[in-house]
């Protein structure tokens, strides 16, 4: 594959595990799409969140179903997500056996984040938001930085395919209604606290809600994979999100595949309110900011201008998309990387081995680019590779590319 290049010009830059008898809420089959109102009636008091959340992320409507969208599904399931849910959405993938929590499977449709009852499937709008939003601390990333809502939509309409359920359905699935929030307030957060133990919230989350309680040792998923309750103090890891609706939702929805049930139909719905204003107690402040000092770096480094070449280079399925790059000796090359997915949680890197001082790039995320400019000041053959920390096994040794600095103007054609 040709490098791409666009010399002297701007470049286009390109979801909560919880653990928590009585009146069983009615429960609707409408999904929300975007101008709807919520379906939760309560609004209570939101635990903020830098990122749109699960229940409030907006919906476009879903276009036509036909052949032709099915097969635009298809294309976009082959270009972004086989390498890690498999060619058949089965998550036999190479890069499976890598990634902790496993990638869905998408034959047992298995999903965690739904609006609908433990053991239900997600309604389209829900299986939309999980593909634009990702899930936090898993390898799932965003996908909403890289594909249209279009394509969106195309990849949930083919993933269902890969699944009998979905056929089988009678009648769209019906939604869990979060009804209205109680006023939050030192009475309601100690009957939270006070429900958290009652519901053994604590065997598995811990007292302190550090995910660390008595019960974790035998805790595995669907895929038998050890697997360790919701750390409530590190609210950035909440797969959906972290606001107190999110929490609600979990709450009464539960995590299809792991221990995490749903309480819907076990607890009135006001009670997973209060338990949720308590789980937000458990929060532990970030840690002190560590005070900014001079580099040490003893490197006498060269102060670049303008770069002559820029360059725009993509992962796609642990491959670098261009795999080559060619370039003059003594170009100011700037390279503007950023992947499709986060690899093992960790992101992707960029460095070119001869050039490892200056051409270094570390845990590029989705929509999170990384730019490192150099002078390519030797000539020849080189190899870029991935930097990041995942870059061991035998999968990121295939993530490689060339990278070729011509001596000879003369015989750089290519690049004109």
């Amino acid at each position: 594959m040709r490098a791409i290049f666009i010399p002297c010009a701007p470049l286009i830059a390109m979801l909560a595990l919880l653990t928590g008898g009585c009146d069983r809420p009615a429960a609707r089959s409408s999904e929300g799409v975007a101008g709807d109102a919520p379906r939760a009636s309560a609004s209570g008091p939101a635990a903020t969140s830098a990122s749109p959340t699960f229940s409030d992320y907006p919906v476009p409507p879903k276009p036509e179903v036909n052949p032709e969208f099915l097969a635009r599904g298809k294309t976009v399931y082959e270009l972004n997500c086989v390498a890690c849910h498999g060619e058949h959405g089965d998550a036999k993938a190479d890069a499976a056996a890598f990634l902790v929590p496993r990638p869905r499977d998408f034959v047992q449709a298995n999903y965690r984040l739904r609006s609908t009852p433990t053991g239900s499937l997600p309604t389209d709008v829900d299986l939309f938001r999980a593909v634009s939003l990702g899930l936090a601390g898993t390898a799932m990333p965003p996908w909403r930085h890289m594909l249209s809502p279009e394509d969106c939509w195309a990849v949930v309409e083919y993933i269902k395919t890969f699944s009998p359920r979905f056929a089988e359905m009678d009648a769209a699935p019906v939604t869990v209604d979060l009804g209205t929030a109680p006023a939050r307030t030192e009475a309601t957060v100690a009957q939270g606290k006070a429900l958290y133990t009652s519901l053994a919230c604590a065997s598995c989350h811990g007292e302190t809600g550090e995910g660390n309680g008595p019960s974790i040792v035998g805790l595995v998923d669907d895929a038998h994979m050890k697997i360790k309750p919701r750390d409530f103090t590190r609210p950035g890891n909440f797969k959906s999100g972290y606001a107190t609706k999110e929490i609600v939702r979990t709450i009464l929805t539960g995590f299809n595949g792991t221990p995490m049930v749903g309480f819907y139909g076990s607890i009135p719905v006001e009670d997973a309110w209060k338990v949720a204003y308590y789980v937000e107690t458990l929060v532990r402040p970030a840690p002190p900011a560590p005070i900014a000092r001079a580099s040490q770096n003893f490197l006498a480094r060269e102060s670049l201008g303008e770069p002559d070449v820029r360059i725009k280079l993509i992962e796609r399925a642990w491959k670098y998309e261009p795999d080559v790059i060619r370039v003059r000796k003594g170009q100011i090359v700037e390279v503007t990387f950023e992947p499709t997915d986060n690899g093992l949680g960790a992101g992707h890197g960029f460095a070119v081995s001869g050039y490892d001082e200056v051409a270094f790039i570390n845990g590029a995320m989705v929509g999170a680019p990384k730019t490192v400019k150099f002078r390519a000041d030797r000539a020849g053959k080189f190899t870029f590779y991935c930097a990041t920390q995942c870059s061991t096994e035998k999968l990121h040794p295939l993530m490689t590319g060339t990278f070729i600095v011509e001596a000879n103007p003369a015989k750089s054609s290519a690049l004109d």
